[in-house]
């Protein structure tokens, strides 16, 4: 059976139907505040992660570079009667003191690290080693290092950037430095090579021990005596703690130690420091941690 009714032909919507109420798609003023609190609080928790994720790896990348200095340092020992570099001279063993790849910076000459001004960079004596890449010495997180104000230079940071590292005297030089003349200490010839550093964070590229690295010396009673601010080199440096260039991570040093060992020594406090012996090659009294 057919039904008589008819379908009623479609209408059209009224405009009034197609047409959203604007009051329900807005937002209110309480409503978009709310949405910029939550985003305020999800970026306050993110950015602190962000932060610790991005000085984590400036901390690897410097790890990295130490991991390829030692490789590189061992492998000249390996072939230079198991002596890391130095010069020679008539004076003994010496270190160049240094941290200059070049001249000045509008030069391409790399300087010989035997240089008798003394102001090229220790790690000059190991460029066939390492191919020539200075980056390797560039710590990510190296903003203040010696940029030899106290001598009347003048140039930008970038020129320094790649000498970040520093060696002390005593792992060439026989403590103490009496000033008799003595051969160059051997791998073979530190007591303990384990706990001996080959180079560390530091501002200073060459250091001479008592005065400028983390070990407390004897008849010393603080460390890096010359950096800190009764030193004669801060006031050169306005605005720049010269001692954060030792605690670069963290509030850590990343070290590498003559057998390969890549450590973050924590911050001490100036009047403790370390076991001097960590830069002799003495047995400590205190061994490292690794």
């Amino acid at each position: 059976m057919i039904s008589n009714v008819k379908s009623s032909p479609l209408r059209p919507r009224s405009a009034h139907n197609a047409l959203p109420d604007a009051r329900a798609a807005g937002f209110t003023l309480i409503e978009l505040l709310v949405v910029i609190a939550i985003i305020a609080i999800l970026a306050g928790l993110l950015l602190p992660a962000l932060s610790k994720a991005k000085e984590k790896g400036k901390a690897a990348q410097c790890m990295s570079n130490m991991h390829q200095i030692i490789v590189a340092a061992n492998m000249y020992a390996d072939d230079n009667n198991e002596t890391f570099f130095c010069n020679s001279g008539t004076g003994g063993p010496w270190l160049p003191n240094g941290g200059q790849w070049f001249l000045n910076p509008r030069s391409t000459i790399l300087l010989k690290p035997d240089d008798a001004t003394g102001i090229a960079y220790w790690a000059l004596g190991y460029s066939q080693y390492f191919a020539g890449k200075q980056q390797v010495f560039a710590c990510p997180d190296g903003k203040v290092v010696d940029e030899w104000h106290d001598s009347g230079l003048d140039y930008p940071h970038e020129y320094w950037a790649n000498a970040c590292y520093g060696m002390c005297d005593f792992l060439i030089i026989p403590y103490p430095n009496t000033g008799a003349i003595k051969p160059a200490n051997k791998r073979t010839t530190y007591q303990s090579p384990g706990s001996t550093i080959f180079c560390q964070d530091s501002t200073e590229q060459k250091c001479e021990g008592e005065d400028d690295t983390l070990g407390l010396f004897p008849g010393k009673t603080t460390i890096l005596d010359q950096w800190g601010p009764e030193g004669g080199l801060q006031g050169l440096y306005p605005g720049v703690d010269l001692l954060s260039g030792w605690w670069r991570h963290s509030d850590g040093c990343q070290t590498v130690w003559v057998t390969g060992n890549v450590s973050r020594i924590k911050r001490v406090d100036r009047k403790i420091g370390v076991d001097y012996r960590w830069y002799t090659g003495e047995t400590p009294l205190v061994m490292p941690k690794f």
